[in-house]
């Protein structure tokens, strides 16, 4: 499950020519691809939609976030309609595992042919109707002219996170817990977990309500207390570790992006990361995937083998926010000529480093 390969073309690259010119590149790709994909039937997979159309709505959540540009908005909520259309409960498709008809979006890709409502999927797609909703909700020209469309959609998001009550777990830790999945019968990895916990905090952010809190420090204690430390300053973690004991593995950067989100995310309300967790994602960037000669590392540990997820890389943006040289670092790759275009990631990235900095 990950962005690499699903692809449409955005041929932006910002400082060539100027903000505007990207901006316009940027417009060029986005507004053609939202007009063909609403003009199709909704799918039946959950996992192209998570893994495909949620960058697309995402890239634009954070476009109108840096700009206001009501444009957006309008996009935002034709893509989230389509996409509230291809829920499950809108074309009778049942979960083989729960047996029940869902208000999410489930797949058969990832679960050996049965249909399946994973946790990552609805975070990936509630968490941009969501973050939409907040905005709408705290600008009051976009509220006059959107503030039913985002109601609308936040209801769509708060149906589907619902879905997913059942699999939270309290634990190990006393101060912890996880997401458990009735497919897998165990614990899921870190990125499937914190993928849905962005969604609750975004819902918590448009109801203005800590309705999620709790779950959501539980989980950011989970993934923090797994982040092993390293003699140069940096994280490194481990895909899928244990709820118990230590892991010596790597995730790989582009499930790793999301895991980043979170924890910049979380930094950025308070919950559990600091400044200096940050810091230290920095030099997990820097030191180990982001290497000389526009090199990606394909894992968070750095190491020999290289630029298997190499423009997932921009989906790391959201630091940039906080750490100049990371916004810097990841601008100046995003101008490489030897990066293919043909890319989701490209949408999101762009989106993420027209972000204004933040004032702590």
């Amino acid at each position: 499950m990950t962005v690499a390969g699903a692809g449409f073309c955005l041929a932006r690259i910002g400082a060539i020519s100027g903000a505007t010119d990207a901006r316009e590149a940027f417009d060029q790709v986005i507004i053609p691809a939202v007009t063909k994909t609403v003009q199709q039937s909704p799918t039946q997979e959950g996992g192209d939609v998570a893994w495909n159309t949620s960058y697309q709505l995402s890239a634009l959540v954070e476009m109108l976030t840096a700009t206001r540009d009501s444009r957006y908005a309008a996009l935002i909520v034709k893509l989230g309609d389509w996409i509230a259309r291809a829920r499950d409960d809108q074309q009778q498709l049942r979960d083989a595992f729960r047996d029940q008809i869902l208000p999410a979006w489930s797949s058969t890709n990832y679960s050996a042919g049965k249909r399946y409502t994973w946790a990552v999927h609805t975070g990936m797609i509630a968490a941009p109707l969501a973050q939409f909703a907040a905005l709408v909700r705290r600008d009051a020209r976009l509220e006059l002219k959107w503030g039913a469309a985002a109601g609308r959609l936040l209801q769509t998001a708060t149906a589907a996170v619902a879905v997913h009550d059942t699999d939270y777990r309290e634990g190990p830790g006393s101060d912890e817990g996880h997401l458990y999945s009735h497919y897998l019968q165990q614990a899921v990895p870190l990125n499937m977990q914190n993928a849905l916990a962005r969604a609750w905090l975004a819902i918590d952010d448009a109801t203005g309500t800590p309705a999620h809190r709790h779950r959501i420090a539980r989980l950011a204690r989970f993934l923090k207390h797994r982040l092993r430390p390293t003699a140069d300053g940096a994280y490194v973690w481990a895909y899928w570790p244990p709820l118990e004991g230590a892991a010596d593995s790597f995730e790989d950067i582009s499930h790793a992006a999301i895991n980043v989100d979170f924890m910049v995310l979380c930094q950025e309300h308070g919950i559990v990361f600091t400044r200096e967790d940050l810091l230290r994602l920095e030099k997990t960037l820097l030191n180990r995937v982001l290497c000389a000669g526009d090199q990606i590392s394909n894992t968070v540990g750095g190491g020999e083998k290289f630029n298997d997820y190499r423009s997932s890389v921009l989906l790391w943006g959201r630091l940039g926010r906080h750490v100049p040289a990371v916004h810097e670092r990841l601008k100046q790759f995003s101008q490489s000529s030897s990066l293919s275009h043909a890319d989701p990631a490209w949408l999101l990235g762009f989106a993420y480093l027209s972000l204004p900095p933040s004032a702590n």
